[in-house]
Formats: C-alpha cells, structure tokens, sequence
C-alpha cells in the first residue's frame, strides 16, 4: 500500500512554516559546523605555535598545514609556516607562505619585512626591494620598511635611494 504524501494536504501557510522550520535547522547546523572549524583551528594554531616556540619546526608545519587544510585564508597559520619553513632552511617554501600571507593580509608589515628579509638572504635584492616598495604602499607609515628598503639600496650601491629611504625612516621615526 502506497504512503500518503504527507505535504500533499498541507496549506501554503504550512508549506512557510515547514520552509521556514528547514532553513532554520540548515542555519544551525552551519552554525554548529563553522564553531567546530573555529575551535579546530585555534586548537592547531596554538600547538603550532608552541611547538614554533620549542623549535619543533616539523611539528608546526604540521599544525600549521591542518590549519590552512580548515582556513586556506588564515593570514596567520601562512605567516608561521613561512618562519617555520625559513628555520629549516626551506626558503622557497618560506617565500611562497609569506607571499600568501600578504595575499590574506596586505596591511601587515611582519609579513613584508620577513618576505623581503629572506630576499635578502638569498642576495635577491630587486626582489627585497620590490615587496618593501609594495608594503610601503599599504603601509606607508611604517618606518622600519624604509629603514629596511635603504639597506638595500645600500648592499645594491644606490646611495642616493638608499639616503632617501633613510631620511623618511628618520622622519617617521621622529614623529
């Protein structure tokens, strides 16, 4: 014997509330699935970090990565998988997570300033130079990236770039 449809007799007032009852129920259970994610997330960020701290690098990327496997936008879990890349000498794979970084979070200079210290390192100057420029135009207040920038400037023999980076260091600083 064939079941009734149950909605078959329901009035269109009906039809709205059951609607209404559904999306409800679909609103907490997000709701539910994103404090999960949240909670998940800060758990890894905070092992990440004191495993960063205790200079158990393998350990934080992993945390790191499971992290970003939840929050591909974390700004946070990139920037610390990059210091952690870096401390194991992988500076490519430090690169490319300071660069998603800045890409998460334009306005935040420790992530310029680690970007282009590693440039740095790897005697890679017009690119150091190129991220304090792009981070200055975020931040252009900030008077550790000219200071920064004028170091450059100066490994390169670009006095004259390297004096005005440094007097606008100067002048920020001053301020």
């Amino acid at each position: 014997m064939d079941k009734p449809n149950e909605n078959r007799n329901l009035t269109p007032s009906d039809a709205t509330s059951v609607s209404e009852s559904r999306k409800r129920a679909d609103h907490v259970q997000r709701g539910r699935v994103d404090i999960h994610t949240y909670q998940t997330v800060a758990k890894h960020l905070k092992q990440g970090a004191a495993a960063l701290k205790a200079r158990q690098y393998p350990e934080a990327i992993a945390a790191f990565e499971t992290v970003l496997q939840h929050n591909r936008e974390s700004a946070e879990a990139h920037f610390h998988l990059g210091l952690a890349r870096f401390m194991l000498g992988d500076y490519e794979q430090a690169l490319d997570a300071y660069k998603k970084a800045i890409a998460c979070e334009p306005k935040e200079a420790a992530a310029h300033l680690n970007l282009a210290a590693t440039y740095r390192l790897l005697k890679r100057y017009d690119e150091a130079i190129e991220v304090y420029q792009r981070a200055i135009h975020f931040i252009p207040h900030h008077a550790e990236l000219h200071s920064e920038l004028g170091a450059v400037y100066t490994f390169q023999g670009k006095r004259r770039e390297a004096v005005a980076a440094y007097k606008t260091a100067l002048r920020l600083k001053l301020k």
